[in-house]
């Protein structure tokens, strides 16, 4: 089975889509330079029966669906990059809370954040940190910005975590799965 799909190592989407409509090198190119909601348009309209051309020049003029909310996420961001992230991240329960334990500069946490709400998710984030928020306002400029990014996300920011000692750390307990 394998043998009959697209050989050369790791795939993304791009690539699937090209090896199924036996795009040319150009096309493919054209596709990796879309922004999100112009690529999930292609992908979702493009047949071989019309110019691949055609479709993107439609998908530019079409605007994000309201009615589907993951279909208007992050819509100017790159193509191939979120596709990639929606991907992985809708097998997540969007009501589930996510606790990320160790981000010293709380800079994956705020992307997390910021690319849950984008597709829907309502669940919570809860940001930790090892160090207490003073060693972390010498080492990192922009983290009074950061803490309040994520708090705009409505993020649970905790500094001082040791997550070897989560168990027994009290602003944790109630938090079970």
């Amino acid at each position: 089975r394998e043998s009959k799909g697209p050989g050369g190592g790791p795939l993304d989407v791009v690539s699937c889509f090209k090896f199924k409509h036996r795009l040319d090198i150009l096309q493919e190119k054209m596709l990796r330079s879309l922004c999100h909601k112009d690529l999930r348009y292609v992908l979702r309209n493009y047949d071989g029966t019309r110019p691949l051309k055609e479709v993107i020049d439609e998908a530019l003029l079409m605007d994000p669906p309201e009615d589907e909310p993951t279909l208007a996420a992050a819509p100017h961001a790159p193509g191939v990059m979120s596709v990639a992230r929606y991907c992985r991240l809708e097998i997540i329960d969007p009501l589930a809370d996510c606790a990320v334990f160790g981000d010293a500069n709380l800079s994956f946490a705020v992307n997390l954040a910021q690319h849950r709400k984008v597709l829907g998710h309502v669940g919570r984030v809860i940001a930790t940190t090892f160090e207490n928020l003073d060693t972390l306002q010498e080492r990192y400029k922009e983290i009074d910005d950061t803490i309040a990014r994520l708090e705009e996300y409505y993020a649970e920011v905790h500094h001082g975590v040791d997550c070897t000692r989560i168990a027994i750390d009290s602003r944790f307990d109630g938090l079970q799965g």
